[in-house]
């Protein structure tokens, strides 16, 4: 299965997502996750809104046009004020999107064993101990994915303001791996279900390379539905993405065996 098909795959297990909680009565598991998240939104919005008010009334108080022109002032003030607050908004919304992760741990290990217990059918023993180290590695990849993205998208930025035709593709970029760390994040909480290492865990999550980034990409997405986008998209993103990668694994297994069963026909 190319990448391609993958991504789509991702976008249509969003309404698949939301049929299973609707069809397994699961909407309840959803209210701590969007009121914890709605709390975070919130201070993210009103941390943003002041540092960057700080940044640029310190940057324009220090600011000194060589144009006489004042027109030309203005407008260079104006350009200033708009990159530096879409800077301070663009870092923000990244620390956003990590402390949902880090602090939803808990909230993402209910929901994603309880959507593995009903999809698979498979109890899995629960410990409080088992409870704290899968939530210990969820909030581990996603610090760890937060500082390798931090400095991914710094390189990038850099980058596209010493070489001029890297511009238009530098959102893109930077697009690409906010969405492959967080569907990255998404997919490990499923694996850690079935007792997968982190390496193993990695491995699977790369042969689905496509399903991760479009996991991610529609979380991205989803964020832009006023209220509802906000509280639903990080519950929606979870769930969908072990619903899509249990659906290409039992494809995966069929697939393997009818060729097995073919193979021993043929022999015999």
């Amino acid at each position: 299965m190319d990448y391609l098909h993958q991504i789509k795959l991702s976008f249509t297990f969003y309404w698949k997502a939301f049929r299973f909680i609707d069809a397994n009565n699961l909407w309840k598991l959803l209210i701590i996750p969007a009121v914890i998240d709605s709390i975070i939104a919130f201070l993210i919005i009103v941390f943003a809104i002041k540092t960057s008010g700080l940044i640029v009334e310190y940057v324009l108080a220090n600011f000194q046009s060589t144009s006489s022109d004042k027109a030309v002032h203005s407008f260079i003030e104006g350009f200033l004020m708009v990159v530096i607050r879409a800077l301070v908004f663009f870092l923000y919304l990244k620390i956003y999107r990590y402390l949902t992760l880090i602090l939803l741990a808990p909230s993402f290990y209910i929901i994603s064993s309880k959507v593995q217990m009903i999809d698979s059918g498979k109890r899995n023993i629960s410990c409080t101990r088992k409870f704290f180290l899968n939530c210990s590695r969820g909030i581990k990849i996603a610090l760890k994915n937060f500082f390798i993205e931090i400095i991914l998208s710094t390189l990038i930025i850099v980058v596209s303001f010493l070489i001029a035709w890297i511009i238009p593709i530098a959102p893109l970029a930077i697009l690409f791996f906010e969405s492959y760390f967080m569907g990255y994040s998404m997919a490990d909480y499923r694996n850690e279900y079935y007792n997968i290492t982190e390496k193993e865990s990695r491995k699977l999550i790369n042969n689905y390379f496509g399903l991760v980034i479009g996991n991610g990409l529609f979380f991205n997405i989803f964020l832009l539905i006023p209220v509802f986008g906000m509280l639903a998209a990080p519950a929606f993103a979870l769930i969908s993405s072990g619903l899509s990668i249990n659906y290409l694994e039992k494809r995966k297994s069929i697939l393997c065996n009818s060729n097995q069963s073919a193979l021993m026909m043929a022999e015999s």
